[in-house]
This record gives structure tokens, C-alpha cells and sequence, in this order.
């Protein structure tokens, strides 16, 4: 089990990702285990046959390696460590209990929680000379982060390629004679039952339709469809066009084909703390059932002491290992990523209304670009074979230019027609892993973001999410647990978590939010999202799921919703103050009760026209207001006293009533009598919002699928959620504010984006949205929803509706009066800018472990290189990183033993730097942006952004920026009277000559400060710090900081905290 399970020794003949590091490891770690460990134990038996004789010596040798087995086997779950307390050699476990009213945990609790998605795109072995590489022909998209049972690996194609083979696999659905021919003949639930609500099934796969007998009962053996699939090809029987050739060898095609299809189909678990879990953990285990003290003898004591010691030591070795290998996974899944690409959506009215000739250029050269011109179409609906950038920009002037069909050049020249890129910015779009991008945005976005929203995967029994085996709500949990966790530390001290959930994972959500956040879960909201109702085995139809609001902190509170039409209807009335309605004056309801609250219990004096306030004075004794005076002969002593009879209090005191005398009036109530009335307005702030949420348009299947359907031609998301009821959601939890950013790290189809948009249409707001989504449905679904909610308001059968109204100008009625103004046109009440990134993944961090060929480091040299960057002198520029040995220099282990750094830390080349990118079609070397990347490490907010070359030709890159944590602080001043002192940023990058001379250097810093002076009117001394690759020359009064080291630091900076609890 150590060697082949726990240790994976047995996988020498891969070469990628993790096995890297433990091929590396693999001669150190045989030889201790076939060598060391063996030796050891047997010198200690030899010692002992010689006082006990050689049956003691057998006995107690093997009771070693039960032990050693017993305890490492007791953690270890189908390829995972489970880190569960064990106590006593019975099945209880032991929790950690600080003494609480209530306690909730879950077995893998701490945990980082990974998607096998993320994993084996790149799959290679070695046979002989030659490489064997597994590769997707074809690979369904998973959804919403949940993966589809139904579907599975079938083999295609076996070929020939430089250097080996290659075997090509389709991911999918059975096609119906499959099913058949390997259906599964156990009649207990199985994992292959299970249906993904979320994927969009695929039934035109070809696989093994051409062998199989439909009419033939199938007889290879296997507990599931996958393993008869695998069988039948191993076996020669089925799939023909994907048999081995010859000279590989069969038993080492079997283990790999089935390691692959295990590890994509399974999620895993990568355990931060294992190393102090596991080494607690022996020591319980050690003391209470190793050695029983109690029961030897004194002459024992010597022989179990000894026994102790050695098996602790030899357990301590093992865990040493494996904790080094957790920690490797734990800090590449944590580490903040490079950004691969950064491009944007700029509508295209506004480069021609506020860029002036620049823009007119870049718009004409949009419409020149094939490429561009067909992504246009295909977002209006346009079926032409040949259509015009010219003609679909005339039909749709709001169109959004793409920067991603352009040259890095275009790109730079959009951004230099922006005077303020922040206050032009809609928002962001992400494709990325989201615990990867939470880490990654969280400096440039900490305490920025008012709202979050989400709507995660849930684990119905219609649609299970296919997780690990015996812990599917603990992969749940798991998966949310770390994800809010770092969400919230991006949230705004008064901002609030939205979580939509339904009954399946509600009760574990509502558990696990109390536990974490116990003094601020504001409320739970019922909202009817499935009129209909859907059948349930119980009998119920289901028409209900909920959404959590949780605060950051106690400051945090839900907002008012907007009123209804029908709400705004009440208010019919008009006076020069605005609208209003009458109301009684007398208090109903709740607390309207005299003895609640007697001081508002008193006499007014009424008459046809009008009301007048007695003489009052209190009664303390009595608690009652005496009169003093009496009603005139054309007043009515009225108490506010109702229909039944029973003693009321009016809403206002009577002190009040005399100072808003303007705000009543004598009117007839229900029985014609006089009465006193009010006029109350609408609260500018909105209406309370309720708990339960049950009108029409929170249908998901009306404003949700419908709607997508109308904007996409059929429904391309299964299950997107109301437009208005995540609308709703965000209003009240923080997007009530016009300059708010909301945050969805569930992204789907884009459903919160769409409506941060319509809430800045409705108030001509400065929203933003930040969405998150790492499925490949990201270039399918979630921008081309943006782009065209972008381009218009509203949608039929793919394309915007006749109707509406895509010229800005202003609207008069027939007698000339102002109906809309052209700024309250929806387009101009659209920001025209959205930034696109996409991230570096888990997987590719993997793929690029690298090991340091340079001699090791010194002990001193270790710690103080925690992560490095930098290309190498080949002239390359791939980025790996290093694992550092650790054997210092003088024998002994570093303190940050097996550390994780980048190949290089020096930025001489910016723009060069490259990535290896393993993807089913192969490998593809993509150029990461640094300066983006740079951004976010540095949590800087941009406000202008150009692109220059020298006199020598060399290309430079400058932001004009805000520290993020700056705007915070800003923000929490504002009010106060404190003087605001925050000065701009500056972030320079360009390839740097580290050979030059220092009249070299002056002439730079010289070139550099005149450019400035000329684009944006500033002296280099006018900005608070300089951000700079390597060195610079720099005079007195000029604060500037290297980024060599800096970034690196930033980006392998460990995750927070852990797990709450």
C-alpha cells in the first residue's frame, strides 16, 4: 500500500504534473523503503533474537509493519487521505471540539477541494523509447461545476506520431446500442445512474456503434459501464479503431488506461496540514494502541521502548514525504496565477462618439476583421454567408469591438482612448477556476466588493454531482467551504453574501454559514422559482429554493427593494412635493394598542376643514395626557379609537401632528364621518423586503430559460435562474448602492452581469460586475451574454427585437414635451467597457513542475527564495517552477524543505514570458501578460493605460493607477473632514538591458519622465510610487519599488486561515 497506493512508486513511467515530483523523489524514496526501512528493522530484530530468540525477533519484526500498515491505511480512502481523528482501534472517530452550545463538521473538513476537470488534459507515459499520450478527441462541457455521470471515456483512435503514439478518447454519452450492449446487470444504484441537470447530453458520438451487437448479451466482466468499456477494448472485442499496436506493452496500456479514466472521473482532496494532522494523529495512535504500558512487564519496558522509537521515526520519515507532496499540490492550487490573456468588449458608439478620430479608425478596422465580423453575427443572429461589419454595425451601433481578434497593439490603443478605464469599466469577465481567481483578484479587489452572489451547484437527486465516493456532502462542503471562506475576504465590511440553494444542500449550507458566521446570517428568503412544481418520490412538488444573505461583519445589513407597480400605484396623488396617498392617521396593526404605547393616545379636535391639537399635559401618575381646553361648537373631540371600539394611538405625536400641519387634512373615512388623514410618501430608500418572494416574474423557467431562449435562438444553459429574482437578490444585498461591484463566483450563464446592467439602466447607476467561471461554456454563454445584453435590451429568436430603439436621441410628445432625454437612453446609460481574463489553472501549474538543475541552495539561500521569477538564459522564456531539494549545501534539511519557487527572479523580458498550456489537442506555448498580472498582484485599480516605444525601438507599458487598498480607505474617510493625501501609481514595464551604462539609465529615466509630461500632464515626482521591472535610475523625490522579487513574493503568498472551526 505505501509504495503503490499511498506513495504511488508504481507510477515511474509518467512524466507530467505531480508524478514529476514523486518520479524525482522515487530513487531517494525506494531505496529508503526497500533498503533503510527494511535494515533498520532488522538490525533492531538481530539485537532482539539475540535475548528473546528468533520467534520474538519474527513476531516482533512483523508487528512493525503491521502497525506502520494499520496506521497509514486507517486514513487512506480510494487515492485520498481523509483526515478523520481516529480514537482507539474501533470505527469512532474524535472530532475537534472547542466546548461551543453546537459543533458542525465534516470528514474532510480543511481541505481544498479539486475538480478532476482540472486534471490530465495532458496524460503521458513512457513504453520502451517512445512516449504513448492520451489525448480528448472530443470533450462535453461540464456545467455549473458538476460533472454528468452518464457520461464516459471511450477510446477512438490509436496513431502513430513523432516520438510514439497517441490514443484519442471521447468524452460522452453512451449512444443507445452502448448502453445496451454494456449496461449494467447490478440492480443496486450505481454512480453510471446518475444524470447531470446541468449538461447538455450528446447522442451523435460514433464509439462503438459500428461493433456492437446490439442483440447479443455482453459477458465482459465489470462493476460499471466504464469498466466493460475499458474491458472490451483491452480485449480486442469492440472499438477496432483504437486497438494497441503491437509493440507497446498490454499490461502497461491497461494500468495507465485505467488510471486515467479513475483520475478524470473522480474529484480529490489536497490537504493543506497534513503533515501536523498525521503526526498528532501518530502520537494517539502510538500511546493508546501501539504500546500498552500498563499491561507489560518491567522487563518488557526496554524491548517496547525501543520498539516505539523506531516505529515513530520510521513513521515520521513516511508523513515527512507525503506532507511534502500535499504541500507541493497545496501551494501551486493556492498560488495567486499569471494572467494568460487580457482583452476587452468596447461598444462601439462609444469609440465613435468620445474618441474622436482614433476611435473612428479603430472602428473601421473592426469592421475590416473577418473574424470579428463573424463573432458579430453569430451575437445578433445574422445568417448571411458573407456578412458586413458595416452593415450589422449600422443595424446594431452598440455592437461591442472585441479585442481578442486583434494584435496586442489594437488593444493598446482602445485602452489609450479611455481617460478613466475604472469609471468606463461595466465589469469583468473571468475564466478561470474560481478558488483560483478569488486568490488571484483579491489584492486589487479587497473590501471593493458590496455584493456577492452566487448560485452553486446543487446535489439533487435529479441531477447528483458525480463526487467522490462515501463523501458527497462532504465534497460539497468542502468545495463551498474554502471558496466563501476567501470570497469573503473580498467583501466590503458592510457588504452581504447572497447564496441561492434548494432543499438538497440547504440544510448543510444553513449548518455550515451558522457555524462560520453565527452573528451575521441576516435572513433567509423563499422565493417560488418553479411555479409548476417539480415531482418529488415523497409526493410534494417542489416549487421553492431560498436564498442566504450572511453580513461580513455586524456593520452589514439587506437593503430595501425597489417598489412594485403596484406599490407605486398607491401613491396617486400629487403636490408639489411629490407623490403621495392618504392615510389614516390612526395607527393599525402591530403595537397600535394603547397600552403599547399611551403617550400617543390622545384627543384631536376636528371640524369640517380642519384640525386643531388641545392643551395637553402628561400625567405621569396616570400615564395619559390631560386636556385642558374644550372643542369649539364646529369641532368633534376624535380619539383614534376603531371601528369595534377599541383604544388605538395615532401614528404621530401630537408634537409632530402641529409641525407637519401641511401633511393633514379633514376627510370623509368609510362611513362618511370626518376623520383625520396624512399624506405619506414613498420611502426613497424602498419597501422592507419580505421573506417569501412568490410573484410570476421569479420563474426560472419564464425569466430564466425563456429569456435565454430569446436571446440565444434555443436554451444554451439548462437552469439559469430569474433575471429578476437575482435582480432582487443583489438590490437588497448591496447593488442598492449606484456605485457598487457585485461579485458571482458561479457564473453559469451570466444572469447577475445582465442584471447589474439593468439596474444601471434603470438609474443611470456606475454598477459593476465581477463574474467568475472556469467551464468552456465561458466563450459559448457567459460573454456572448454580455456582449449582447451590450448590444441591446431586448431579444427575439436570437436576435434583438424590431422594436427597439438603438439611436440616442431625445423623445417628445406631440405638444413638445420632454418624454426622455438622450443620457436616459439605454445605451448611454451602458459602461461601454468589459475586461475579459483568462487565468493560468491548477493544471498548468502542475504541468510545469520543473526540478533545479543548479547545485541546492544553501540553507539561508531557501529561505529567503520563497518564489523566484524569471526566463531562462536560453533565450526561451518558459516559466517553470522549481522545487527546491532539501539537502542544503551542507548536508542538512531547510527549514522550508521542498519549497516551491518560479525558474527565474529577474524581469529582464516582460513581454516574452511563456507558458506551456496542455490541452486534448496538444501542447500550445501562450505569452502571459504580465502587466495584468502585475495588476492584480499589486491590487492596483487602472485609470489610464498606453503603450510606447523608445528611440531604440524597445516597447514599454505604463499604467496610471490606484492602490485598491487606497480607494478603500478613501472610501471609509469620506465624510469625516479627513484630508484625502492618496497619490496615483505608476506601474512601467519594459525590457530591460542590465549591461547599460548610467548615462544610459539617466537618459531613460529622462525619455520616460518627458513621455509622461506629454500623455497624461504629470511629473513623475507627482505619483506616490513607481512600480518597475529591474533597475532604474532615479533622482531624488522619485519613490519608486522593483517588482523583481515583489510579484513573486505576492503570488505564492499562502491562503489566509483555514477552514473556520
Amino acid at each position: 500500500m505505501l509504495k503503490q497506493d499511498i506513495l504511488k512508486l508504481d507510477a515511474a513511467d509518467l512524466d507530467f504534473g505531480i508524478y514529476r515530483v514523486l518520479n524525482y523523489r522515487r530513487a531517494l524514496v525506494l531505496a529508503y523503503l526497500e533498503d533503510a526501512l527494511p535494515s533498520r528493522i532488522a538490525q533492531w530484530s538481530a539485537e532482539l533474537a539475540l535475548v528473546g530468540g528468533q520467534a520474538l525477533a519474527h513476531s516482533e519484526s512483523a508487528n512493525c509493519y503491521y502497525h506502520l500498515h494499520t496506521f497509514f491505511n486507517r486514513y487512506w480512502d480510494e487515492g485520498d487521505f481523509i483526515p478523520r481523528a481516529r480514537r482507539g482501534g474501533s470505527a469512532a472517530y474524535a472530532v475537534p471540539y472547542n466546548g461551543q452550545d453546537t459543533h458542525f463538521h465534516w470528514a474532510t473538513k480543511g481541505s481544498h477541494y479539486i475538480k478532476s476537470g482540472e486534471l490530465f488534459s495532458r496524460f503521458a507515459y513512457k513504453d520502451g523509447p517512445g512516449d504513448v499520450r492520451f489525448s480528448l478527441e472530443r470533450a462535453d462541457t461540464e456545467k455549473d461545476n458538476a460533472k454528468g455521470s452518464t457520461k464516459h471515456f471511450f477510446p477512438a483512435t490509436f496513431k502513430a506520431v513523432a516520438g510514439g503514439f497517441e490514443l484519442q478518447w471521447q468524452w460522452r454519452a453512451p449512444t443507445d446500442p452502448e448502453a445496451r450492449r454494456y449496461k449494467n446487470k447490478i440492480t443496486s444504484r450505481s454512480k453510471d445512474e446518475g444524470y447531470d441537470a446541468n449538461s447538455s447530453e450528446s447522442n451523435d458520438a460514433t464509439g462503438a456503434d459500428a461493433d456492437a451487437d446490439t442483440s447479443a448479451d455482453f459477458s465482459t466482466e465489470g462493476n460499471t459501464l466504464q469498466d466493460r468499456v475499458l474491458n472490451a477494448w483491452l480485449e480486442g472485442v469492440d472499438f477496432k479503431a483504437a486497438q494497441a499496436p503491437k509493440a507497446l506493452d498490454p499490461d502497461m496500456l491497461a494500468r495507465n488506461a485505467r488510471r486515467f479514466v479513475r483520475k478524470n472521473t473522480s474529484d480529490f482532496f489536497v490537504h493543506p496540514q497534513l503533515g501536523d494532522f498525521l503526526r498528532g494523529e501518530l502520537e494517539v495512535y502510538l500511546k493508546h494502541e501501539f504500546v500498552q504500558v500498563w499491561d507489560a512487564q518491567d522487563v518488557d519496558l526496554p524491548r517496547l521502548r525501543a520498539k516505539f522509537k523506531l516505529v515513530r521515526q520510521i513513521a515520521l520519515d513516511l508523513i515527512t514525504f507525503l506532507n511534502q507532496i500535499e504541500t507541493f499540490q497545496a501551494i501551486l492550487f493556492e498560488k495567486r496565477k499569471f494572467v494568460l490573456q487580457a482583452d476587452y468588449l468596447v461598444q462601439c458608439s462609444w469609440l465613435l462618439r468620445e474618441a474622436g478620430a482614433a476611435g473612428q479608425k479603430l472602428v473601421d478596422e473592426a469592421c475590416a476583421n473577418a473574424a470579428l465580423v463573424k463573432e458579430w453575427a453569430g451575437w445578433v443572429g445574422d445568417k448571411t454567408k458573407q456578412p458586413s461589419g458595416k452593415r450589422l454595425l449600422a443595424a446594431y451601433p452598440h455592437l461591442p469591438l472585441h479585442t481578442q481578434h486583434f494584435a496586442p497593439a489594437f488593444k493598446a490603443r482602445v485602452l489609450a482612448c479611455f481617460d478613466d478605464i475604472e469609471a468606463a469599466l461595466a465589469g469583468e469577465l473571468v475564466h478561470a477556476d474560481n478558488y483560483a481567481a478569488l486568490r488571484t483578484l483579491e489584492p486589487a479587489y479587497r473590501e471593493r466588493v458590496k455584493c456577492i452572489y452566487i448560485d452553486p451547484p446543487y446535489n439533487t437527486d435529479a441531477s447528483p454531482i458525480d463526487y467522490k465516493n462515501g463523501f458527497r456532502e462532504s465534497s460539497w462542503l468542502s468545495l463551498m467551504d474554502r471558496r466563501v471562506h476567501c470570497a469573503m475576504g473580498i467583501l466590503h465590511q458592510t457588504g452581504v453574501l447572497c447564496i441561492a440553494i434548494d432543499d438538497a444542500e440547504n440544510a448543510a449550507l444553513r449548518l455550515q454559514l451558522e457555524h462560520d458566521y453565527p452573528e451575521t446570517v441576516l435572513g433567509t428568503v423563499a422565493v417560488r422559482a418553479n411555479p409548476s412544481g417539480r415531482p418529488t418520490k415523497a409526493g410534494f412538488s417542489v416549487s421553492h429554493e431560498y436564498v442566504h444573505f450572511v453580513g461580513r461583519s455586524a456593520e452589514a445589513t439587506v437593503g430595501k427593494m425597489n417598489p412594485t407597480e403596484d406599490q407605486v400605484a398607491r401613491f396617486s396623488e400629487l403636490d408639489a412635493d411629490g407623490a403621495f396617498e392618504w392615510r389614516n392617521l390612526r395607527r393599525e396593526g402591530s403595537n397600535s394598542d394603547r397600552s403599547a404605547r399611551r403617550a400617543l393616545h390622545y384627543p384631536l379636535y376636528v371640524s369640517d376643514t380642519k384640525v386643531r391639537i388641545p392643551t395637553l399635559t402628561w400625567d405621569d401618575e396616570m400615564q395619559e395626557w390631560v386636556v385642558s381646553d374644550s372643542p369649539l361648537e364646529t369641532e368633534v373631540t376624535t380619539w383614534p379609537i376603531d371601528d369595534k371600539g377599541n383604544e388605538k394611538t395615532w401614528r404621530w405625536s401630537h408634537e409632530k401632528v402641529r409641525d407637519c400641519m401641511k401633511e393633514i387634512e379633514v376627510r370623509k373615512d368609510r362611513s362618511g364621518k370626518n376623520y383625520v388623514y396624512y399624506k405619506r410618501r414613498p420611502n426613497e430608500e424602498g419597501v422592507v423586503a419580505v421573506t417569501t418572494w412568490f410573484d410570476a416574474k421569479y420563474s426560472a423557467t419564464e425569466h430564466g430559460t425563456a429569456l435565454l431562449k430569446k436571446m440565444f435562438g434555443k436554451p444554451p444553459f439548462s437552469y439559469p435562474k430569474s433575471i429578476h429574482a437575482v435582480q432582487d437578490s443583489i438590490y437588497v444585498g448591496g447593488a442598492n448602492r449606484s456605485d457598487s461591484i457585485t461579485l458571482d463566483f458561479f457564473a453559469g450563464s451570466a444572469t447577475t452581469g445582465h442584471a447589474v446592467i439593468n439596474l444601471n439602466r434603470e438609474d443611470g447607476g456606475a454598477r459593476k460586475f465581477l463574474l467568475v467561471e472556469q467551464g468552456e461554456y465561458f466563450d459559448t454563454v457567459t460573454l456572448p451574454r454580455i456582449a449582447k445584453v451590450m448590444t441591446s435590451p431586448e431579444w427575439k429568436d436570437g436576435a434583438p427585437k424590431d422594436s427597439v430603439q438603438h439611436t440616442a436621441a431625445d423623445k417628445m410628445d406631440k405638444a413638445g414635451a420632454m418624454l426622455e432625454a438622450v443620457g436616459e437612453h439605454w445605451s448611454r446609460r451602458t459602461l461601454p467597457l468589459v475586461r475579459v481574463l483568462r487565468l493560468e489553472r491548477y493544471e498548468d501549474s502542475l504541468n510545469a513542475l520543473d526540478l533545479e538543475e543548479n547545485r541546492p541552495l544553501a540553507q539561508l539561500e531557501q529561505a529567503q527564495a520563497a518564489m523566484n521569477l524569471v526566463a531562462n538564459d536560453a533565450g526561451e522564456h518558459l516559466l517553470r517552477y522549481w522545487l527546491v531539494d532539501s539537502v542544503s549545501g551542507d548536508g542538512t534539511t531547510a527549514a522550508n524543505a521542498h519549497a516551491v519557487r518560479l525558474s527565474t527572479s529577474e524581469l529582464t523580458h516582460p513581454f516574452d514570458y511563456q507558458l506551456t498550456l496542455h490541452e486534448p489537442t496538444g501542447e500550445r506555448v501562450v505569452a502571459v501578460d504580465m502587466l495584468e498580472t502585475a495588476r492584480l498582484l499589486l491590487g492596483l485599480v487602472p485609470k489610464r493605460q498606453i503603450e510606447l516605444l523608445d528611440a531604440h525601438g524597445q516597447r514599454h507599458q505604463l499604467m496610471h493607477a490606484a492602490m485598491a487598498a487606497e480607494l478603500v480607505l478613501e472610501q471609509s474617510r469620506s465624510g469625516t473632514g479627513t484630508p484625502l493625501a492618496a497619490k496615483p501609481v505608476l506601474l512601467w514595464l519594459r525590457t530591460a538591458d542590465d549591461e547599460r551604462t548610467a548615462e544610459a539609465a539617466q537618459a531613460e529615466y529622462e525619455w520616460l519622465q518627458g513621455q509622461v509630461q506629454r500623455v497624461w500632464g504629470l511629473g513623475l515626482s507627482d505619483f506616490g510610487n513607481i512600480f518597475h521591472n529591474r533597475s532604474a535610475f532615479w533622482p531624488a523625490g522619485v519613490r519608486a519599488t522593483s517588482l523583481d522579487g515583489l510579484l513573486a513574493q505576492r503570488m505564492m503568498a499562502r491562503a489566509r486561515g483555514t477552514s473556520h472551526g
